[in-house]
């Protein structure tokens, strides 16, 4: 089995530059043949400019049909998302390539149920032009599946898949609250995600307000950047919550780690229609009691209480209530933590390399 696989760039930010090379890893331990190319995907490090955007869809479907000419795939693997951007993207590559004789799957990290259910006749004309080319989709959660088959998509097509999630560490740096200012005992509060509005950070600091009112002790660590800190730092005035809250800044995906593992609780309230949280896995596989939103992925896997406490998005009372309720409860907090443990072995690269390749052989043994 060969694979031509496209791999979003170092340089890119979310879920897809962490879960996607160590899965492309375990498929090669596996025996499976796997040669990559960048197909950019998510935000950058870096801004770019439209012009430079079209370039780079242009170039890198040319650079996908030159392997796909020189060398014998059986399928075509790239990494994308359902969203405008993505759709006009990945349409005029499969469109560039689209002689080829390899499958080709797409895996969507995430999609936007308003497009996918569109009534627009020019996107929904798009989107049959992309989805008729393509032999399977994955999506990350059956809330997305069900999107796609109420509007029209085939249900054999569509695999509901799994992102693999870096198993959490043993034993947390001693050394973290010294360096984060934070003194022993303190429970530890975290917010880690790119801050946008619709990740619910504003609410995570309106919330944190109302449980410094009722008296209980706490730090909330808000780690990342992106255009709602601005807004989030003003709010932490207008509150007068400068002693509780700390602004980590953006940290690489490699060196997030201790944050997960020497905080007391993921504060999540989500409301970004991604479509597999990695922060709220990530705080999974390090043991840790989450406080989210049943949205996607989250919902197919977690369960309240023994693995979270959901609550609605833009809804900060409730969420100083769950928060409260953990702080409260400390063998609760580790009864969750030893469930999210076991459920994280769920989403080793192993089991989810070995999902993978049964999807693969189903496709490529199919007819055109």
């Amino acid at each position: 089995m060969r694979i031509l696989m496209g791999m979003p760039s170092r340089d890119s930010l979310g879920g897809p530059n962490a879960c996607e090379p160590p899965f492309v890893a375990e498929l090669r331990r596996a025996g499976v043949e796997v040669e990559e190319e960048v197909y950019v995907y998510g935000e950058r490090l870096r801004k770019t400019n439209l012009r430079h955007r079209v370039t780079t869809v242009l170039r890198t479907a040319r650079a996908l049909r030159r392997r796909l000419r020189t060398g014998r795939f059986d399928l075509v693997h790239l990494n994308t998302a359902f969203d405008l951007k993505a759709l006009l993207r990945d349409v005029c590559t499969v469109y560039i390539f689209c002689i080829c004789p390899s499958k080709i799957f797409l895996k969507f990290h995430g999609s936007d149920a308003h497009l996918v259910q569109t009534n627009n006749l020019v996107l929904r004309l798009l989107s049959r032009a992309l989805l008729s080319r393509v032999n399977g989709i994955g999506v990350l959660s059956s809330e997305e599946k069900a999107n796609f088959v109420r509007a029209g998509v085939n249900e054999r097509n569509i695999f509901v898949v799994k992102n693999v999630v870096k198993q959490g560490m043993e034993h947390p740096d001693p050394e973290f609250a010294r360096r984060m200012d934070i003194k022993g005992g303190v429970p530890v509060l975290l917010f880690i995600a790119r801050f946008i509005h619709s990740k619910g950070l504003v609410d995570v600091i309106r919330g944190c307000a109302i449980v410094r009112d009722r008296g209980l002790d706490f730090v909330l660590l808000c780690v990342g950047d992106g255009p709602a800190r601005p807004h989030a730092e003003a709010e932490v005035a207008r509150l007068n919550l400068q002693a509780k809250v700390r602004f980590v800044g953006y940290i690489r995906e490699e060196e997030t780690d201790q944050f997960y593992a020497s905080s007391t609780m993921l504060i999540f309230p989500t409301y970004f229609q991604e479509g597999f949280p990695m922060v709220v896995f990530r705080s999974v596989a390090a043991g840790i009691p989450v406080i989210t939103t049943r949205i996607r992925a989250a919902a197919d896997y977690l369960q309240e209480p023994d693995n979270c406490l959901w609550v609605e998005a833009k809804n900060p009372a409730l969420l100083a209530e769950k928060i409260i309720h953990l702080l409260s409860n400390p063998e609760m907090r580790k009864m969750m933590g030893r469930n999210n443990r076991d459920l994280a072995r769920q989403f080793t690269a192993e089991r989810v390399a070995e999902e993978y390749v049964a999807i693969y052989d189903q496709l490529i043994k199919e007819p055109r």
